[in-house]
């Protein structure tokens, strides 16, 4: 059993590219922000585009990520310890 995890959290720079599904060509290279991205749907992930205030849905195959969000200090600190066993 697998555990489902967002691919590209909220606040994430994105560009639209050619995925595995048929694209609307005129989105191809487009540049937007995530603004909806659930535990429970991790097959969709909502994107605002820089020119337009609808949000469009896309898979996470289709999004190439341009400038990731930091993590909390906390989040890094915990990156840099070893794990347990």
């Amino acid at each position: 059993m697998a555990i489902p995890w967002v691919a590209v959290p909220e606040g994430t720079r994105v560009r639209i590219k050619q995925g595995n599904f048929p694209l609307d060509p005129t989105l191809r290279g487009r540049t937007g922000v995530v603004v909806a991205a659930s535990d429970y749907q991790t097959q969709s992930i909502g994107v605002a585009l820089d020119d337009s205030t609808e949000v469009r849905y896309f898979s996470p195959g289709e999004l190439e990520v341009t400038h990731a969000p930091a993590l909390p200090p906390d989040r890094e600190a915990a990156k840099q310890r070893r794990s347990l066993p």
